[in-house]
């Protein structure tokens, strides 16, 4: 598995998915298109998916609801 696999979440699908915060420095995945959570079991790959998708000004909520 590898970053470019991913790269739909912040370009082509971009506004289906949103950051919701979860913690004070921590952030989910979330699919606002079928309201289901993404799961990426890599760290690695899960932590570099949150930076690319806050540098490319994917949308950042509070909570979902």
């Amino acid at each position: 598995m590898n970053l470019e696999e991913f790269q739909y979440i912040w370009t082509t699908n971009r506004e289906e998915y949103v950051l919701v915060k979860v913690k004070s420095d921590g952030y989910a995945i979330f699919n606002k298109a079928d309201s289901t959570a993404l799961i990426i079991e890599d760290d690695d790959i899960y932590e570099a998916v949150i930076k690319k998708m806050l540098d490319n000004g994917c949308e950042v909520l509070e909570r979902i609801g």
